[in-house]
């Protein structure tokens, strides 16, 4: 992935808002903090902030990598490959300089707007699966379910047991596990 300056400039920025705003939430609550204070304390205008996220929940949904002009996850979805896709999205963001991501998984188990606004954002991944799938062939059904399990139960399930477990291994294990978990229920189904 090559970035031009302004792109990597402008991601820099990004990663400086939303880091700021989770030292900001562990120090005071999620609650507590306000849009203008992320922003003051990132050095930015209010208005950038809104330019960038929208809202507090926005932290937590926004893809950096859209932001700065890039689709990153278009071009690493596979429809044929989905374990594969789910494996080179996870290392876009373990790469992404300056960058802790999921930093922010506390506030989506934590808070419900948080964790709304995170399901709104998978919802809509899903749907733009869900017309990948179709558009290849599979039947509504199919695509349906296959594309809400990938992205809701392998997906949000590995992160959210890894945060819960004390993010104590890399999350890759986590997500292995969880499509291994998919194969082996369709083994178990098969065999009755």
């Amino acid at each position: 992935m090559s970035l031009t300056l302004r792109q990597r400039n402008r991601l820099a920025a990004i990663h400086v808002i939303m880091d700021t705003a989770m030292d900001l939430f562990d120090e005071r609550g999620y609650n507590a903090v306000t849009i203008d204070e992320i922003a003051a304390a990132s050095g930015v205008s209010p208005r950038t902030f809104y330019r960038y996220f929208g809202t507090k929940e926005g932290l937590f949904t926004t893809d950096p990598f859209a932001m700065v002009g890039l689709d990153l996850y278009s071009a690493q979805l596979d429809p044929d490959d989905l374990p594969g896709t789910l494996k080179r999205l996870i290392g876009l963001f373990d790469e992404s300089p300056g960058h802790t991501p999921w930093r922010g998984m506390r506030y989506v188990l934590e808070e419900p707007a948080v964790r709304a606004a995170v399901y709104g954002s998978l919802d809509e991944a899903a749907e733009r699966l869900v017309t990948q799938l179709r558009d290849r062939g599979d039947p509504p059904a199919k695509a349906r379910v296959v594309a809400r399990t990938f992205w809701f139960g392998v997906y949000f399930g590995s992160l959210e047991q890894w945060h819960l477990d004390g993010r104590s291994r890399p999350l890759l294990d986590y997500v292995l596990e969880g499509m291994a978990a998919l194969t082996a229920v369709k083994t178990t189904r098969d065999s009755s």
